[in-house]
């Protein structure tokens, strides 16, 4: 499983791992012993614990349904004293944010597909938080910026200059979520006595993408077999100036190419499963 390929990273950040669902113990066992699973898997098969944190979804499975019970997907990271310091969590069960992409949203470089773009304006890492993924698998793009001394990029909100903006492509295969950028900072223009929104030094702005599962055919044709990977484009725009010259606005493509995966659909011998 991909969340037991990722315990190194997360143990590096001082962070341990345990997960929680309302599946037996026996069901658990299984999984454990099928996978390979080395982190505890806990069982609240009465949804107890999971209604006391609020985050049964009782929207898509009601009470008296077959999956009634079972939580919205997500994380809580909490510090030494037990106390949250941070949550994600998606509306329904299909997609989860993949245990890479939770690393990469606390500072994590050793991502996949990494490009290197060098100019005499800064220097840009792509990567991406997995290298494949299966329809539902919430990913995450990263683009590191390290200007040059004395540069600055626009932020968003900025007008009269190209602000920094990323463009993903039409692409079949994903979702693409809102970007985030970091935290700007105020600079002021002297001789014109201008203060803006800026990025400067090192900074990271990340792209979340949900891969999706390939269209169905339409009735009466036979179904095209889905491709093994799929290359994610789209366009940088930004202007970059210093302290005393202004670059042109300028645009750069940028692309991530992620292996798709089927879906994972073995589960527990029927004799372990709710009834």
């Amino acid at each position: 499983m991909e969340l037991e390929s990722q315990l190194a990273g997360f143990k590096k950040r001082g962070l341990g791992v345990a997960a929680l669902s309302y599946d037996s113990v026996d069901v658990l066992k299984d999984f454990t012993n099928r996978r390979g699973i080395t982190y505890p898997l806990l069982s609240d098969p009465d949804s107890k614990i999971i209604r006391a944190f609020g985050i049964i979804n009782e929207i898509d499975h009601a009470p008296g349904t077959p999956f009634h019970g079972i939580p919205f997907p997500g994380t809580f990271v909490t510090d030494g004293k037990g106390m949250i310091v941070t949550k994600d969590f998606e509306k329904s069960y299909q997609e989860r944010r993949t245990a890479s992409s939770l690393l990469a949203q606390l500072g994590d470089q050793s991502g996949a597909s990494v490009n290197v773009v060098q100019n005499d304006q800064f220097t840009l890492r792509t990567s991406a938080s997995n290298d494949q993924g299966a329809p539902g698998h919430l990913l995450t793009l990263a683009l590191d910026f390290d200007m040059g001394s004395h540069m600055h990029a626009y932020a968003p909100g900025v007008t009269g200059y190209r602000a920094l903006a990323l463009r993903l492509n039409e692409n079949p295969f994903i979702k693409a979520h809102e970007v985030v950028f970091p935290k700007a900072v105020s600079y002021t223009f002297k001789p014109l006595k201008e203060t803006v929104q800026v990025f400067e030094g090192k900074f990271r702005v990340l792209q979340d993408v949900t891969i999706v599962g390939p269209a169905r055919p339409a009735p009466g044709t036979a179904p095209v077999p889905p491709p093994t990977q799929t290359e994610i484009t789209g366009v940088l725009d930004y202007q970059v100036c210093s302290d005393t010259l202004c670059h042109a606005p300028a645009s750069m493509p940028v692309s991530w190419t992620i292996k798709l995966n089927a879906l994972d659909r073995e589960r527990a011998p029927e004799a372990l499963r709710k009834k």
